[in-house]
C-alpha cells in the first residue's frame, strides 16, 4: 500500500514538473518568439521590458496574428497554473505566468499604438490591421443558400445582388468554393438594408452568438421604438441622457420593443403557468396513459396533436372526413389523432366522432367560440392549449406533429418526416409565406409543425411553456415561438427545417400563386396537406375549402348543429362520421353540395 501511495506521489510530481515546463516554455518561447520577430536586438529577449518595433514599421496585422497565437498559449498556460495553485506542491517556474499578463498587456498597447498610427494615415478598404486576409462579394442567393440553408431566402430591398465573405486565409482562386475552403465556421450576420444602417464587424475568442443592433443616432431610433411601444406612458429621457460621455460607457442596443410583456400579462400568464405547473405532472401521467390505451403512437411513435373548443368542433370533423377520404395511409391518421379541448362537453363531442380527445381544468379557462380575427381574445387564449397539448405530448417521450383544424390531409406527412426529410433536423415547420419582420428570418407558420423528441426539444417546449407572458404581449403564439427557436438554435443547437410549400402549401400559396394551386387540382404536383391559414375569420375560410372541394363534411353539420346539440339537445341525428363525412367525396373534385367547379378565386 505504502508502495503505491510513494508511486502515485511519483507520478503526481512528474506530471507537475512536465506542467511546469510546459508552463516556462510557453511563457518563454511565446513572448520570445513575438518579441524576436520585431526586435532590432536579440540581446534584448532576456530583457522583461518590451522592445520596440523597429523601422521599417512592421506591418499591423502580423502583430495582431502573434498576439492571437501568444493569448491562445497564455490561456492554456493560465489553466494549468489555477490546477497548480489547487496542489499543495510548490512550483517556482510557474510565477512566471504573472510576468506574462504585464508583458501581454504591453504588447496589447503596442498593437493599439499601430492601429492609431495606421488609422491616422486612413484605413478605409483596408485589412492590415485586422486578422482578415481577403473580403469578396458573391452573388447573394448562392452565398446565403450555401450559409443559411435553413432559413427560407430573403430578397434585399436594395439594388445589391451580392454578399459578402470575409477569410482569414487567401483563397486559391476567386470562387466561392475557394473562399469557404478556408473556412471551418462561418459567422453570418443579416444587417438591416436601409441605407443608414452600418455594419461592424470584429473576430473574437469568445464570439457572441446573437446579433446586437444599436443606435447610432444619439437616442433618436431608441426613443421613436419606446413611443411606438407605449405611447400614452412613454417619456423621453432628455438630451442628457445621449451626451457624448454618458454614451462612451452605455451602447443604445435597439430591440423589439413591442415584444416586452406588460404587467398584466406577466400576470396572467404567471396564474396560468402556476396553475398548470401544480398539475403537470398528473396530467402528463394520464395522458401517457391515454396515448398506451388507445395505441396513439403506434405511427412511427408519432402523435398527432390537435386542440379545439367548441367554436371549431366543425374544422376538428371536417380534418378527419378528410383522412377518411383518402387513401389508407391517410385514414389511419384518425388513429394517431389525439384532440385537447376546452372543456369536458368538447371531448365528448370529439369522442363521438371517432377521435381520442383530453381535457382538463390544468389546461386554463378557455373561451367556447371560434376567434373572429386573427390576435382577438379568443385567439390569443387558444394559444395556451396549443402550448400546452404539445408541451405534455413531448414530455411523454413521443414525437409530435401539430396542427390547427384548419388542415386537410392529401398523403401521410408523419412517414414524410420518416423516410423523405433529414433525420438530424429536431423540428420541421410549414413556411408561413409571410415575410415581414415580426416573423423573420425563420417565417415559420405555427399551425403545422413536426417536433422529433430529443433532450433539445423537450427543453424547447418547457421554455415555450414559460414565454406565456410573451405569447400575451405580441398576441401571437407564431412570433414568440420564432424568437425562442431563434435562441435555441444559436444557444443549445437545436435544427430547424422549413418545409417546401409546394410539399406542404397554406393560405398564401392560395391568395398569391394561383398557378400553383391549380397544379394541385390538375394532380400534376401532390402536395401532403393544404393548410387553409391567411383568412380574415372563419367565413372566409370556410368558403374558400368549400370552393376547392376540401370541405368534407355534410351540409347539415354546420357549427350551428353542433352548437345545437351541446346547448340543447335537439339534434336528431348523432354527430358521428358515418352521419356527418360526406359519402364518395376527394379532394379536388366536384360536384359536391358547395359547388359544381373549383373556384380558386380569393373573394
Amino acid at each position: 500500500m505504502a508502495r503505491a501511495t510513494r508511486q502515485q506521489g511519483g507520478q503526481a510530481n512528474l506530471l507537475l514538473a512536465a506542467a511546469c515546463a510546459a508552463l516556462g516554455f510557453v511563457g518563454g518561447w511565446s513572448f520570445g518568439h513575438v518579441h524576436g520577430l520585431h526586435a532590432c536586438d536579440s540581446g534584448a529577449l532576456s530583457s522583461s521590458k518590451v522592445i520596440r518595433p523597429c523601422s521599417p514599421q512592421p506591418r499591423a496585422h502580423l502583430i495582431h496574428q502573434e498576439a492571437n497565437r501568444t493569448r491562445h498559449a497564455l490561456d492554456d498556460a493560465l489553466i494549468r497554473l489555477s490546477k497548480l495553485e489547487r496542489s499543495p506542491t510548490k512550483c517556482p517556474k510557474c510565477q512566471s505566468a504573472s510576468e506574462a499578463i504585464s508583458q501581454i498587456e504591453e504588447l496589447e498597447n503596442q498593437v493599439r499604438d499601430l492601429t492609431s498610427s495606421h488609422e491616422s494615415k486612413g484605413g478605409e478598404a483596408s485589412l492590415d490591421m485586422t486578422q482578415w486576409a481577403s473580403v469578396r462579394a458573391f452573388d447573394r442567393a448562392r452565398l446565403w443558400r450555401e450559409t443559411l440553408a435553413s432559413l427560407p431566402y430573403v430578397l434585399g430591398t436594395t439594388i445589391s445582388r451580392g454578399g459578402l465573405l470575409f477569410t482569414k486565409r487567401k483563397p486559391l482562386n476567386n470562387s466561392l468554393a475557394a473562399a469557404k475552403a478556408t473556412c471551418s465556421e462561418i459567422d453570418v450576420v443579416v444587417a438591416d438594408s436601409k441605407p443608414d444602417v452600418c455594419l461592424a464587424v470584429f473576430d473574437s475568442r469568445l464570439p457572441i452568438y446573437t446579433m446586437l443592433r444599436t443606435d447610432a443616432s444619439g437616442g433618436k431610433v431608441l426613443e421613436k421604438q419606446r413611443l411606438e411601444q407605449a405611447p400614452r406612458l412613454h417619456k423621453h429621457a432628455g438630451a442628457a441622457a445621449y451626451t457624448p460621455e454618458r454614451l462612451a460607457k452605455r451602447s443604445l442596443i435597439i430591440a423589439q420593443q413591442e415584444t416586452l410583456p406588460k404587467k398584466h400579462s406577466s400576470m396572467e400568464a404567471l396564474t396560468t403557468t402556476a396553475k398548470f405547473g401544480a398539475m403537470a405532472q398528473g396530467v402528463i401521467k394520464r395522458i401517457d396513459e391515454l396515448i398506451r390505451r388507445r395505441k396513439l403512437d403506434a405511427n412511427r411513435k408519432t402523435v398527432v396533436v390537435m386542440a379545439t373548443n367548441q367554436g371549431t368542433l366543425d374544422l376538428v370533423a371536417n380534418f378527419a372526413c378528410s383522412c377518411r377520404a383518402g387513401p389508407p395511409d391517410v385514414q389511419r391518421a384518425l388513429a394517431s389523432t389525439l384532440v385537447f379541448t376546452g372543456d369536458s362537453e368538447t371531448s365528448k363531442q370529439v369522442e363521438l366522432f371517432g377521435l381520442a380527445s383530453f381535457h382538463d381544468s390544468a389546461l386554463g379557462d378557455l373561451p367556447e367560440g371560434a376567434a373572429k380575427a386573427y390576435g382577438d381574445y379568443a385567439f390569443v387564449r387558444m394559444m395556451w392549449l396549443k402550448i400546452t397539448s404539445v408541451y405534455s405530448v413531448v414530455a411523454t417521450g413521443r414525437h409530435a406533429l401539430f396542427q390547427d383544424a384548419d388542415v386537410v390531409w392529401l398523403r401521410d406527412p408523419i412517414e414524410y418526416f420518416f423516410t423523405e426529410a433529414d433525420d438530424q433536423v429536431d423540428c420541421f415547420f410549414m413556411d408561413d409565406g409571410a415575410r415581414s419582420a415580426r416573423y423573420t428570418p425563420l417565417y415559420t407558420n405555427s399551425g403545422f409543425y413536426f417536433i422529433r423528441n430529443n433532450m433539445r426539444t423537450q427543453f424547447f417546449m418547457h421554455r415555450m411553456l414559460m414565454a406565456y407572458d410573451t405569447v400575451l404581449a405580441v398576441r401571437s403564439h407564431q412570433h414568440a415561438l420564432i424568437m425562442l427557436l431563434l435562441e435555441h438554435m444559436a444557444r443549445h443547437g437545436l435544427t430547424v427545417g422549413v418545409l417546401d410549400p409546394m410539399l406542404f402549401p397554406q393560405g398564401q400559396i392560395f391568395h398569391r400563386k394561383k398557378a400553383i394551386m391549380q397544379s394541385f387540382v390538375d394532380g400534376t404536383e401532390r402536395p401532403y396537406v393544404f393548410h387553409m391559414c391567411w383568412t380574415a375569420g372563419r367565413t372566409d375560410k370556410l368558403r374558400y375549402l368549400k370552393n376547392m372541394a376540401l370541405w368534407f363534411l355534410e351540409p347539415k353539420c354546420d357549427q350551428d348543429s353542433w352548437k345545437g346539440h351541446r346547448d340543447h339537445g335537439n339534434s336528431t341525428f348523432d354527430h358521428n362520421q358515418a352521419n356527418c363525412c360526406l359519402a364518395g367525396a376527394k379532394p379536388w373534385t366536384v360536384p359536391t353540395p358547395y359547388t359544381q367547379v373549383i373556384d380558386l378565386k380569393s373573394k
